[in-house]
């Protein structure tokens, strides 16, 4: 493929992945089997987009820290435990054959497109959490070996945690999930930048796309009901994880 189509393909896939993460959710499950159709392994596809979502847990997290809605420190202790969690599931994805890895892909990315279209967890406002800290801990470090091994649907599994079981209000869940979301990128974006797995050019442009179409998207009120893009979404994400699965 001549380079600057492929350039271009890149940059439009991030900007359709930002704006449907900002209109619904759920963007990303189109990201890998989209790279790997695109030609990218699947340990590439996954180490390449790491660095958007590093960069859009940053940018999130300075966001909701700007406004207060950041819950200190439990917000560290869960990032931290999501990092420590995240050096595991890296290592469990970098260790999977690509052919297996690819069919895993594709059943995570059909399961969490249907978990799309399920209600956001009750929120009741809360401004302190209802589990221990030292089940949230474990909850968060499983979480992040979710994230450290594929990532797509760990801001929806988060919220459940938040919102859902600690009863947080929705706000303070999204802060408290960007930063997770930013300290669990690490240790998985160096562990598969060693490995080769990080292709830095199609990486920052995938990036700056992403970026770019959440800002965009958040900027132009687009009036689409939220669930059905979330329906387009869904259909979207499970026609392509079948094609995936027979892909060779």
């Amino acid at each position: 493929m001549n380079a600057w189509l492929h350039d271009t393909g890149i940059l439009a896939l991030g900007m359709l992945v930002g704006a449907l993460n900002t209109l619904g959710g759920g963007g990303s499950s189109i990201l890998y089997p989209v790279l790997i159709f695109m030609g990218f392994s699947p340990h590439q596809a996954v180490g390449t987009a790491r660095p958007a979502f590093l960069t859009q847990g940053l940018f999130g997290a300075v966001a909701y820290a700007r406004r207060g809605r950041i819950l200190w420190p439990f917000a560290l202790w869960m990032g931290l435990a999501a990092l420590a969690g995240a050096f595991i599931g890296a290592a469990v994805g970098l260790a999977l054959p690509a052919g297996t890895f690819k069919k895993v892909i594709a059943v995570v990315v059909a399961l969490v497109s249907l978990s799309v279209l399920l209600p956001k967890p009750a929120s009741e406002e809360g401004n302190q959490p209802d589990l221990s800290l030292s089940l949230n801990l474990l909850l968060f470090f499983f979480l992040g070996m979710y994230s450290g091994f594929i990532q797509t649907g760990l801001g929806f599994l988060i919220l459940i945690v938040l919102a859902g079981l600690n009863r947080l209000d929705i706000h303070t869940s999204n802060g408290i999930k960007a930063v997770v979301i930013m300290l669990a990128g690490i240790p998985s974006l160096l562990m598969y930048a060693a490995g080769g797995y990080v292709l830095w050019r199609p990486s920052l442009i995938l990036a700056a796309g992403t970026a770019a179409g959440a800002y965009l998207t958040g900027y132009f009120s687009v009036r689409w009901p939220v669930r059905t893009v979330k329906g387009i979404i869904s259909a979207m994400a499970v026609l392509m994880a079948v094609r995936l699965w027979f892909w060779s």
